[in-house]
């Protein structure tokens, strides 16, 4: 189990490169609803990363962050990415 300062650091997002640190950042300086603001995160508009990003908009909405809940969504993630790739192998 990471840190929190480790999961802050994590990249929620492949395509934006964007950290957890960052996501709560943008999340907590727009009143967007998610559709938009996860843009904002992504820079685009597949759902790959969704989970992560969805579960930590609501914490921001509800301003209380579970990092444990967070890290287990990013590493599903990375998992699912990885057997993706080696099915394509």
């Amino acid at each position: 189990m990471a840190t929190q300062e480790e999961i802050l650091e994590m990249e929620i997002c492949e395509c934006g490169e964007k950290s957890v640190a960052q996501a709560i950042e943008i999340f907590q300086n727009t009143a967007l609803p998610f559709k938009k603001a996860k843009k904002l995160v992504t820079e685009c508009n597949k759902t790959c990363c969704r989970a992560a990003l969805i579960k930590l908009f609501d914490m921001n909405q509800f301003g209380q962050f579970d990092y444990d809940e967070i890290e287990a969504l990013i590493e599903k993630r990375i998992e699912r990415m990885r057997r993706m790739a080696e099915g394509d192998s």
